[in-house]
């Protein structure tokens, strides 16, 4: 009896975290569309391992529900192969396509279609149809696959190793494929182990996405030269290096750029970082970052114009809209909107040039114009 129940709730809690979690994902902010998607995913997956764990305890419950769970895998392929697609875009920093608009309201076509011709009714017909949907799944996860696959150079940062959005993206995919191993395989194995799959990597995923940016600096290294002296010399080649840095690879875009990625970035100790940016720019790490991101966003009001606040804050790698319109009156001195109006409308023959546009690197106290 005990181990019944024990194996119930083990069953039940990945679908009932899925389900917070997806609602979680859904007032984010940042990268609304990735995590809508990412939402909506484990909505599904959610749903559907919430029916398969009633019916494994509950074989009397309703009709109706088991039809809900079985429609839901109808969404979880393509919302699969969605949130890789727009994650990559993420990782490129590029616009997120509109293709997705072909995905879903095909599957919800399906799914009104099942509507039609109700589980209720006809049960035998639904046995057969669950081998077209896991095919249609698993079509969508091969097409995923093939994304990932080419885009694979994305996946790793300068190191080598697989970056943590990568890490996150790849959890949620192969997820999708253990959990679809599982239902296929219950002729096997049992009925129940759909929903546990989904338990144990639900809780992978959530570790994936709360685990720090990068592994700690180890004690006794930060200890040996946290009080090293830097020459005027080395300071300045590290100053150049952060620079050169930030302009190539465009760090300043991820919202979760952390004085120690960066560090990690330019091979050496945050300590050491953060010293030469208060030291010789008299910068905080957050203000120096800040700066590249204010430029950034001006190119985006000035050439993007059809670009609400809220995008241009998401894309210059801001996290929230008050952030950018406090960093952007803090160094600029004006508001984003009144920046906007005074260099979009047409300029008098003689105005003098906009002092912004002739800004030098965050080295000499103001900010360079990106490539």
């Amino acid at each position: 009896m005990i181990s019944s129940q024990l194996l119930f709730l083990f069953s039940a809690l990945g679908s009932v975290n899925g389900i917070f979690l997806a609602f979680y994902l859904f007032t984010l902010r940042s990268h609304r569309l990735t995590n809508g998607m990412l939402g909506a995913l484990l909505l599904a997956i959610g749903f559907r391992t919430g029916k398969s764990t009633f019916y494994y305890f509950y074989p009397d419950i309703a009709v109706e529900f088991l039809q809900i769970g079985m429609s839901a895998c109808l969404l979880i392929g393509p919302l699969t192969y969605l949130y890789v697609g727009f994650h990559l875009a993420d990782l490129r920093q590029s616009a997120p396509g509109k293709h997705w608009r072909w995905h879903l309201p095909l599957s919800l076509f399906i799914i009104g279609i099942g509507i039609v011709f109700p589980y209720s009714q006809h049960p035998y017909i639904w046995h057969h149809v669950m081998r077209g949907i896991h095919a249609y799944w698993l079509t969508y996860l091969l097409l995923a696959g093939r994304q990932l696959w080419k885009s694979r150079v994305l996946l790793v940062d300068t190191t080598g190793r697989v970056s943590r959005p990568s890490l996150l993206l790849l959890s949620v995919y192969f997820s999708s494929c253990v959990i679809l191993i599982a239902y296929v395989s219950t002729p096997f194995t049992s009925y129940i182990v759909g929903a546990l799959s989904f338990t144990f990597t639900i809780h992978l995923t959530v570790l994936t996405f709360i685990l720090p940016n990068e592994t700690k600096v180890d004690a006794s290294k930060k200890e040996r030269y946290q009080n090293r002296k830097l020459t005027e010399e080395d300071a300045q080649a590290l100053l150049a290096l952060l620079n050169q840095t930030m302009h190539e690879q465009q760090l300043y875009l991820n919202p979760n750029l952390s004085l120690m990625l960066l560090a990690k970035k330019v091979g050496n100790l945050q300590t050491t970082v953060s010293q030469v940016l208060n030291e010789h720019l008299k910068k905080s790490f957050n203000l120096y970052i800040n700066e590249f991101r204010i430029q950034h966003a001006k190119n985006l009001l000035i050439n993007e114009s059809h670009l609400n606040m809220e995008l241009v804050a998401e894309r210059s790698g801001f996290n929230s809209s008050s952030t950018f319109f406090a960093a952007f009156k803090k160094i600029t001195g004006q508001t984003p909107a009144s920046y906007r109006a005074a260099l979009v409308s047409p300029p008098s023959a003689s105005a003098p040039p906009d002092s912004d546009t002739l800004s030098a690197s965050p080295q000499n106290h103001q900010v360079s114009s990106l490539p």
